[in-house]
């Protein structure tokens, strides 16, 4: 082949194009961007809260619950125990009555539950064992005890006051010492007034049986009086509830 003509040569030029960047800076903005905000997130969520660990406290062992109504009595200086069975809170209630009484006479009275001392309970809906004890133990020997009984119960019932009647007469059967009459509560009529009745002659014979003369004392008991103001200014004392509108003046005790 013969040499070509210089001027006649044809002088291919290759035109390279420059390659694209793979990202943009737009590209590299936004996922920096992103990866920013990942990282921020998992850096500022809400960590979970350690569970506490909760130390043992040493705790002095409670004191052992006196369960000798008889040495309780002694500890305490008292020398007359009256012993309830409630259900509504009313036999609690003569009992506190009549254990408050006995300062009136010199005596120190208390009243007790029988679930809190070694005895069972002398009421007519929980008092099954009580009720085979009395009748199974016909050697126990009661001499020692001095004891009254009070009732309470309801004429509709079918069996009008029967526990009450039943422990009266089978304490003394085993050997104890009745010291006043049986008192029976008729909740049908004023069971109030029955006791109160009641109350007013059972005083009177425990000092007889006990040698204890009725001092009448009344320095240590409360006492109450009814006064009846009149002052003209008495129509202004407020009886409503406070914290609303117009209270003072729409009033409702």
């Amino acid at each position: 082949m013969g040499d070509m003509d210089p001027e006649t040569t044809t002088h291919t030029h290759h035109i390279v194009d420059e390659e694209e960047p793979l990202f943009s800076n737009l590209d590299l903005f936004l996922f920096s961007l992103i990866v920013g905000l990942v990282i921020y997130w998992f850096m500022s969520r809400k960590q979970p809260e350690p569970i506490p660990e909760f130390k043992k406290i040493d705790t002095p062992a409670p004191t052992t619950r006196e369960t000798s109504f008889i040495e309780k009595m002694k500890k305490t200086g008292k020398n007359i125990i009256v012993f309830y069975g409630s259900q509504t809170g009313t036999a609690e209630e003569f009992a506190s009555r009549l254990a408050k009484d006995a300062q009136r006479y010199g005596m120190k009275g208390m009243a007790a539950d029988p679930e809190e001392y070694s005895m069972v309970i002398t009421l007519q809906y929980n008092a099954q064992d009580f009720y085979d004890w009395l009748q199974e133990n016909d050697e126990e020997n009661l001499s020692g005890l001095n004891y009254t009984v009070f009732a309470l119960g309801n004429k509709t019932y079918e069996h009008y006051n029967a526990m009450g009647k039943y422990v009266d007469k089978r304490l003394e059967e085993l050997g104890a010492k009745r010291i006043f009459d049986l008192g029976l509560g008729d909740d049908d009529g004023n069971l109030e007034e029955d006791f109160i009745s009641w109350r007013e002659q059972f005083w009177p014979a425990v000092c007889e049986h006990f040698g204890v003369e009725a001092s009448g004392d009344e320095s240590s008991i409360r006492q109450y009086e009814l006064k009846v103001h009149t002052d003209i200014n008495m129509n202004k004392v407020f009886t409503g509830e406070i914290g609303r509108l117009k209270s003072f003046e729409v009033q409702k005790p």
